[in-house]
């Protein structure tokens, strides 16, 4: 019921801005980025929980895709933004024990993929002018889909004399949520030159919950092109079921963040 409360905030949102009784600035950036995060948090999976601690390095070493879009369209004092994230992992273990007459070989295949969406409508309700410089605050409304996918597969082999036993076992589990999220923006500069931003939202769903920061800075020359870096943290909440059927993940997501956009 609140997502679809959210979703029909911003269709309204939507009709409004694009009245003509709005003012003249128009713009939209289109960027990519890249977020150099760490994961730390637990899971539980079925009957299985662990920790989970992985690094920057650990990630690269295993990525086998991704890719980080964002796209923010703005109409005077209304901006309209999109944020698509998706990574995989891919991680191929095989490890061998060899006791003179029985030998022993385990081969473990595991797939991670996570696919993030979020879309927000915000106003600007606070803009002050300092100098060449404006500062202003938005609060906008929006939802964060997450997906996330766990593929695993295993494979033993026992040898020994006139004999190979070999068992395989493959589980997989894929589940999704969406959260409404509400959000605050600060931003400080001008169109060109050095500027900053922070952005902080909260969300919450059915069996979900998730809290984001973002400390930014940024710099425009005489082109198009804006440069971007800072620092994000991003922690995702979720469970279903029990027993057996048991998915639960608290995951928390940091770690400093670049990006590239260009205005059209």
């Amino acid at each position: 019921m609140m997502i679809k409360r959210c979703f029909a905030l911003a269709l309204v949102l939507s009709l409004l801005a694009t009245s003509p009784l709005m003012a003249e600035e128009t713009w939209t950036d289109l960027g990519i980025y890249l977020f150099a995060l760490d994961i730390e948090g637990d899971a539980q999976i079925r009957n299985v929980s662990a920790d989970v601690d992985v690094g920057f390095d650990d990630i690269v070493d295993n990525l086998d895709l991704t890719y980080m879009v964002y796209l923010e369209h703005r109409r005077d004092k209304w901006s309209f933004i999109g944020d698509l994230a998706f990574l995989r992992l891919e991680d191929d273990e095989s490890t061998a024990f060899d006791r003179r007459i029985l030998s022993l070989e385990v081969e473990l295949d595991a797939e991670v993929e996570q696919t993030t969406f979020e879309g927000f409508v915000g106003y600007r309700v606070l803009e002050r002018e300092y100098g060449a410089a404006d500062l202003g605050l938005d609060l906008l409304v929006g939802a964060r889909y997450t997906e996330l996918e766990f593929d695993l597969s295993s494979e033993a082999t026992l040898l020994g004399p006139n004999m190979a036993l070999s068992r395989e076992n493959d589980r997989s589990r894929e589940e999704d949520w969406t959260d409404t999220v509400i959000a605050l923006r600060l931003q400080y500069g001008g169109d060109k030159g050095w500027g900053g931003s922070f952005w902080v939202d909260v969300g919450d769903g059915s069996d979900s919950s998730s809290e984001q920061f973002m400390a930014l800075a940024s710099y425009r020359g005489d082109s198009n092109w804006r440069f971007i870096g800072g620092y994000r943290f991003l922690n995702l909440e979720y469970e279903t079921g029990s027993g057996s059927s048991t998915f639960d993940v608290d995951l928390d997501y940091s770690g400093p963040l670049f990006a590239a956009s260009y205005r059209m």
